[in-house]
């Protein structure tokens, strides 16, 4: 069944577009609870003119290089966003968020693997980093679905919306490890 939702529902990653706010909001917005454990940005997000600046300042970060950022597509719906941030020395970041009606359904293993070829053979990054609270078991089961390595925990690394500290995983995946 997993495997069917690929092949039958086209999935696509694209440059983010102002015009992609309202959709996106109305995601994070049906959705909101659940996401802001995970996405701190959630509780700045109060309207779509909120969304829009987001993506505009995102566009924006893109075309100065410090930023990497697509909208996933489901057939003809936006169902979240990934992006590549903190760019070091070849390393990056990753961030990812799929709206409820798109999880569970292998998509972003799928996008995951995409975003690997755009940053190792596109971008020639050398490491791309993970940084997962320990409770998302979701997010979690990704990295590990991809191959990602657990490099160890980061003790109260990661601010909630609560204003507490969330312990986190980090995991790496190296560019011989993605060619391999």
């Amino acid at each position: 069944m997993k495997a069917n939702f690929l092949t039958t529902l086209r999935t696509h990653l694209m440059t983010p577009a102002v015009a992609d706010a309202p959709a996106l909001f109305d995601l994070i917005d049906a959705d909101r609870e659940n996401l802001a454990r995970w996405m701190p940005r959630t509780a700045s997000l109060k309207s779509v003119e909120d969304e829009a600046a987001y993506l505009f300042r995102s566009q924006e970060r893109i075309a100065s290089n410090q930023f990497w950022l697509a909208v996933i597509w489901v057939g003809n719906r936006p169902a979240g966003t990934i992006d590549l941030h903190n760019f070091q020395d070849g390393h990056a970041e990753i961030g990812y968020w799929l709206g409820r009606d798109f999880r569970g359904r292998g998509i972003m293993t799928h996008v995951l693997g995409i975003v690997e070829d755009v940053a190792f053979s596109q971008l020639g990054l050398h490491q791309l980093e993970l940084i997962i609270a320990t409770a998302n078991t979701a997010s979690r089961a990704v990295a590990q679905r991809r191959g990602f390595h657990q490099d160890g925990i980061l003790r109260e690394h990661l601010l909630t919306a609560s204003g507490n500290y969330d312990d986190a995983v980090f995991y790496s995946k190296l560019v011989d490890e993605f060619e391999a």
